[in-house]
């Protein structure tokens, strides 16, 4: 019987590790949009193609192609940027963008707007303070979450960096992204995937970590979720989650939301090696024919669970430990200052929808930059697209305050339902929906 793959998994075969025909697309003047197949792999570089939807009758009665741009994602393993980074993603988002930030419930930013002409500028610019888009879509590993945890400064950072290592870690290992857009020196010939293969995973591929007693970054919706185990402030290691995802098809009964399940615990030094193991389980054993039954939820109903989690012991060459009692009280943003175990201040703004603009109502995006302008800590984005002002000294707590406030950026005066609404990106540029 012949097997019918999905037209995706051909294009990731033909792409010679993801360059495709990108240099060719890029250097077309006549159209703002990539080709068919090269709009397929530029997710894989962190970016794809949009159309504004309120304009297609008016430009097709004019006889032009749709208004493209493109939205691109960056990879920010935890959120965590530097005030400098900010400053460049800032001045990136007004010069390259359309002048505004859009934070993600991936704790990660994306840019909005962008004319094919200005993506190699823009992705090199961010380059420069060492932020990339490798892996922003694409059926890869994408940017993995930490929960925020301005509590407990020291055990946020060990996290946080265990965070980076599996985001690391899990990046696909071609140079295409650097041949591109960064004008590295073209491979010739011999490269290989080591994790990933030709055709990478059946899907896109989720990440989190999560500190109890918050459960932030919603853990057990994940493909892969990793629960600190701690004692004493001390990590001890990580209870592993795998098979979770909330995404289902209208009127398609076979696609359904599903939490993860505890495969047991392991210590910190066999973190990579089960991260490994899992994405490769799911490299060989995912659906490639339909990709709404190709994400890892789908692989572990169809295995079962005790087969998975065999598996994945055989691969990273380790057996899993019982499972840590964990206890999970709260979820979402706490706004306003916190103060760690160290004596250093954490401020949480609230960025109605992730949405960073000047607007006559609030000038959030100079607010930000006149705060990074002083600021001596970090910047932490949220899984609930807000901002923690992370790491202040008490002697700049007021400074910091009077900007946030005077630019729109504290939670006061506004709703419980307001606080904890949420918004996708929508029209006019989303392709869902109906219009």
């Amino acid at each position: 019987m012949d097997i019918k793959l999905n037209p995706n998994e051909l294009i990731k075969a033909n792409s010679r590790y993801l360059r495709g025909t990108l240099k060719q697309s890029m250097a077309d003047q006549a159209s703002g949009a990539l080709s068919a197949d090269d709009a397929q792999i530029s997710k894989f570089h962190g970016f794809y193609e949009q159309d504004d939807r309120d304009l297609r009758l008016t430009r097709q009665q004019q006889f032009l192609e749709p208004y493209y741009s493109f939205m691109l994602r960056a990879r920010l393993p935890g959120g965590v940027c530097t005030p400098q980074q900010w400053l460049t993603i800032d001045t990136v988002g007004r010069d390259l963008g359309n002048g505004t930030i859009r934070l993600t419930t991936r704790q990660t930013f994306q840019y909005h707007g962008i004319l094919k002409a200005n993506l190699k500028p823009l992705i090199k610019r961010i380059n420069q303070v060492m932020i990339d888009s490798i892996g922003g879509c694409g059926d890869v590993n994408r940017n993995v979450l930490c929960n925020p945890n301005p509590e407990d400064s020291s055990l946020h950072q060990e996290v946080h960096l265990w965070a980076k290592r599996i985001s690391e870690h899990l990046l696909p290992k071609t140079r295409a992204y650097h041949e591109i857009w960064l004008d590295g020196e073209a491979v010739a010939g011999g490269e290989t995937e080591p994790l990933y293969g030709e055709t990478y995973l059946p899907r896109k591929f989720k990440t989190a970590i999560a500190i109890p007693p918050h459960n932030d970054v919603d853990v057990y919706t994940n493909d892969l979720g990793f629960v600190a185990i701690t004692e004493a402030d001390q990590l001890l290691g990580f209870n592993v989650l795998a098979g979770g995802g909330m995404g289902t098809t209208h009127e398609d009964n076979t696609t359904f939301p599903r939490l993860a399940d505890e495969l047991g615990f392991i210590p910190p030094e066999h973190t990579l090696a089960v991260a490994e193991a899992v994405v490769a389980v799911q490299r060989d054993f995912g659906d490639r024919i339909s990709r709404r039954h190709a994400r890892l939820k789908y692989t572990i109903e169809r295995m079962g669970v005790t087969a998975f989690k065999a598996e994945v012991e055989k691969r990273a060459g380790i057996l899993f430990e019982t499972a840590k009692p964990v206890s999970f009280t709260s979820q979402g943003d706490r706004y306003g200052w916190v103060e760690d175990n160290r004596g250093q201040w954490h401020l949480t703004l609230y960025i109605e929808n992730g949405r960073i603009a000047d607007t006559p109502e609030a000038t959030l995006m100079s607010g930000l930059r006149e705060i990074a302008g002083i600021h001596q800590g970090d910047f932490r984005i949220t899984p609930n697209q807000n901002l923690i002002v992370a790491r202040v000294p008490k002697a700049q707590k007021d400074r910091i305050e009077q900007l946030a406030r005077q630019h729109g950026l504290l939670s006061d005066h506004r709703s419980p339902t307001r606080l904890a609404s949420i918004a996708c990106v929508a029209l006019p540029t989303c392709p869902q929906g109906n219009g």
